[in-house]
């Protein structure tokens, strides 16, 4: 009788095919953390990315519109400015001190609630400002009428003519026809400790007179302004403040934005991101 011989595997087969498995479980297990981890600090440098750009790009959207001696306070952490919302021009004067001037949309393309003052531009290229609310010098619509007897053409457009009051008590003397006026607000933007991640900090904008608005959290304090002044060039010529005295003579603004972000999800060190833009205030010279 023939014996036949029994399917299976030896002792030493057994624990070579656990081995092999045991390394190959191993293998994938490692593959799949570093991708993981890979991919977790991708997104979180890629978020860091954003955040950055998109503080200094927020900031220089605004400041690049800002007329001579437009900035208000230039300290390292925090910027106030006047931000231009619209030119007029005043095409008639009424009795009363009533003016009537020409604003390209009127008031229907501005935030009349954000408005901070109204300014006056002088003969040699300066300004005149006066900070106030939109009620205290706005007076009525439709003054169409009145421009037209000096020559605007006022087709169409009787919306975009606005009588106004008391500029002559705002600028300390009376505005001649054709003089050219500028609406504004005024916002105030700082780096400080966030409201969400205090371990932060966070940009905060705020129109002057209004609660601050925590636009951007995750950076740290690295973050600020630096001004440089008439007849600078390059970034050495950037200061952290400027004073009161000297705030006319700013003629760009530097912002440097440094985002951190922790990757919580696996064991890695924090991503940072640095970005800085330079923004010439060319209708400051």
């Amino acid at each position: 009788m023939v014996r036949r011989g029994r399917a299976g595997f030896t002792l030493v087969e057994a624990i070579v095919a656990l081995t092999l498995s045991s390394v190959l479980v191993i293998l994938v297990g490692t593959t799949f953390l570093v991708q993981n981890r890979y991919y977790a600090v991708q997104v979180e440098r890629s978020a860091a990315q954003d955040n950055a750009r998109m503080v200094t790009e927020m900031i220089a959207s605004e400041i690049r519109s800002l007329m001579a001696s437009g900035v208000v306070t230039a300290e390292n952490h925090r910027l106030v400015v006047r931000s231009p919302m619209a030119l007029a021009l005043v095409c008639s004067k009424l009795t009363g001190q009533r003016y009537s001037v020409y604003m390209e949309g009127g008031d229907t393309l501005i935030d009349t609630s954000e408005v901070g003052g109204i300014a006056m531009l002088n003969a040699d290229g300066t300004w005149t400002y006066s900070d106030d609310v939109w009620p205290n010098f706005f007076l009525a619509k439709h003054a169409a009428g009145y421009c037209s007897a000096n020559g605007a053409d006022t087709v169409g457009a009787g919306d975009e003519f606005i009588d106004m009051k008391k500029l002559d008590k705002m600028f300390g003397l009376d505005p001649a026809v054709g003089q050219v006026l500028m609406v504004y607000r005024k916002v105030e933007y700082s780096f400080g400790p966030s409201g969400l991640d205090p371990s932060t900090v966070a940009l905060f904008r705020r129109l002057v007179g209004g609660s601050a608005v925590e636009f951007a959290t995750g950076m740290d304090t690295s973050s600020q302004f630096m001004y440089r002044r008439a007849g600078g060039k390059f970034t050495g010529d950037y200061v952290t403040s400027v004073g009161s005295t000297e705030l006319g003579a700013i003629d760009a603004i530097r912002i440097e934005a440094e985002v951190r972000r922790a990757i919580k999800s696996v064991q890695a060190d924090d991503v940072t991101f640095g970005w800085a833009v330079n923004v010439p205030l060319r209708n400051a010279r």
